[in-house]
């Protein structure tokens, strides 16, 4: 996908739960990401989506901001990867601006994030 066509980001609670359930925990959906890591991803995202899906939707993050990874290299161009993306640990609180993850902070405004523009992909849409 060329980063001047970049998907639309959207707030929707069920293509999340959708995109990520349609993944399979044994099967890395793209590189970078393999064994025991995607599958400590899965679950992670899974436990999210349950504990804090509703308020991210309201606090308008994204699936771009959540689970976004590099359209043709997936997690090994981590400046592409979204918050979720891989899993570093369960994540303890969120609010407009960040995602806790304990001593780790991800800062959706944080310098270095990718432009929209430059984004990728849902992970659950990435083809390679």
């Amino acid at each position: 996908m060329s980063a001047h066509l970049a998907p639309v980001p959207t707030s929707d609670l069920y293509t999340w739960r959708s995109g990520i359930e349609s993944l399979s925990p044994l099967k890395p959906p793209c590189p970078g990401l393999y064994g025991e890591q995607w599958q400590k991803t899965h679950a992670g995202i899974l436990d999210f989506l349950e504990r804090f899906g509703a308020q991210a939707v309201e606090l308008g993050w994204t699936d771009l901001d959540l689970f976004s990874v590099h359209a043709q290299h997936g997690t090994i161009r981590g400046d592409y990867c979204g918050a979720l993306v891989p899993m570093p640990r369960p994540v303890e609180f969120i609010d407009a601006d960040r995602i806790s993850f304990g001593l780790l902070t991800y800062y959706r405004t944080q310098v270095g994030n990718p432009h929209p523009r430059l984004r990728g992909v849902p992970i659950w849409a990435f083809k390679g």
